[in-house]
C-alpha cells in the first residue's frame, strides 16, 4: 500500500483534526453471513477511489470550533462524538468546514450551484428541525463531505488491508467499540478502543454515522463505482447511517449493517465523520497542502 501521510486540517481559530488516507481499491460490498439482513444483499463488487477519512467521528469540540453556538449533544463532553445532529445539520457543517479550510462547498440549495446550503448573509446557520429540503451535490469539487455508503463500508472493513473481520478492526467488539453491553447507556470519548486496519477509530459502536445515500431496500441496482446511491426525488427521503451505536446490540455494529432515518431528525445516537476527496488529476496541484 502506498501510504500517504496523515492530513492534519488546521482551522483559523487554532483548532485542528486528523484525516487518514484510504487507498482506492475494490471490495465485495454486503454480506451473506447468518446475521445479515436482506438489505445487505446481494453482495456485489464495488470500485472505490482514494480519499481522506476522519480518523475519529466529529467530536463536540470540533463541531463547536466550526459551527459555534450551542452544543447540540445529549451527552456533552468535548472529546465525545457530537450527536443529535440531523443529516441537514451535517451538510451545513461540511460546507462551513470547507469554507474555513479554503475548499469549495459540496452542498447547494439550487441546481445552478449558486446558493450554498445553509449559508446566509450573516454566515452559516442550521436548518429548523422537521423541515424538508432539496439538496444538490456539486460534483468534482475538493471540499468536505459525508462518505457514500460504499466508501464508509470499504474504510470500516479496512480498505486494501482488510482482514474481513465482522466489526471494524476485529471480531471482538468489546475491544473495538461501545455498544449496549459496555457503554453504560451513553457515548464515550473517541479513540478509547482499538482502531481498525487503517488506523480509524470508533467505526463500530459509539455513534452511528450519516452517509450521503438514500435508503434502499437492498443492493439491486446499486452503483459499482463507490458513488452515493441517490433517488431522483431527494426531498423527504430517508438517508442511511452506518456503524452501530452505544445503545445497539452487537449485531448492529457489524461493518455491513445498514440503517436509515429521516434527514431532518436529530437523534441522540447518530453522529458523523467527514471525507475529503481529491478528484482524479487534482493530486499534484494540491499536494502542497498536505503535511
Amino acid at each position: 500500500m502506498d501510504v500517504k501521510p496523515k492530513l492534519t486540517q488546521k482551522l483559523p481559530n487554532g483548532s485542528s483534526f486528523d484525516l487518514l488516507y484510504v487507498e482506492g481499491g475494490h471490495f465485495q460490498m454486503g454480506s451473506t453471513d447468518e446475521e445479515a439482513y436482506e438489505d445487505e444483499q446481494p453482495v456485489h463488487e464495488v470500485q472505490v477511489s482514494a480519499f481522506y477519512f476522519g480518523q475519529f467521528p466529529v467530536t463536540q469540540a470540533l463541531w463547536l470550533a466550526v459551527m459555534g453556538g450551542e452544543n447540540p449533544a445529549y451527552f456533552p463532553a468535548d472529546k465525545r462524538p457530537v450527536e443529535s445532529v440531523s443529516w441537514y445539520d451535517v451538510l451545513v457543517f461540511c460546507n462551513q468546514l470547507s469554507v474555513l479550510a479554503g475548499y469549495t462547498p459540496r452542498y447547494y440549495s439550487d441546481e445552478a450551484f449558486q446558493q450554498v446550503f445553509g449559508q446566509t448573509e450573516a454566515g452559516f446557520s442550521l436548518p429548523e428541525e422537521d423541515v424538508d429540503f432539496t439538496v444538490y451535490f456539486r460534483p468534482g469539487v475538493i471540499g468536505y463531505r459525508l462518505p457514500s455508503e460504499a466508501e464508509w463500508e470499504y474504510a470500516a472493513r479496512g480498505g486494501n488491508l482488510s482482514e474481513n473481520y465482522r466489526y471494524a478492526g476485529g471480531n471482538d467488539l468489546d475491544k473495538l467499540g461501545w455498544y449496549d453491553d459496555n457503554s453504560h447507556g451513553e457515548t464515550k470519548e473517541v479513540g478509547l478502543k482499538l482502531p481498525n486496519e487503517l488506523g480509524l477509530y470508533d467505526l463500530s459502536g459509539n455513534v452511528y454515522e450519516w452517509c450521503e445515500d438514500h435508503r434502499h431496500e437492498n443492493y439491486e441496482g446499486a452503483p459499482d463505482n463507490g458513488s452515493p446511491w441517490l433517488n431522483e426525488i431527494q426531498q423527504n427521503s430517508s438517508r442511511v447511517f452506518r456503524g452501530g451505536s452505544w445503545n445497539d446490540y452487537a449485531q448492529g455494529c457489524r461493518s455491513t449493517y445498514r440503517y436509515n432515518y429521516h434527514p431532518a431528525l436529530r437523534i441522540l445516537n447518530v453522529g458523523f465523520r467527514v471525507v475529503l476527496f481529491f478528484p482524479p488529476g487534482s493530486w499534484s496541484a494540491h499536494s502542497k497542502q498536505l503535511p
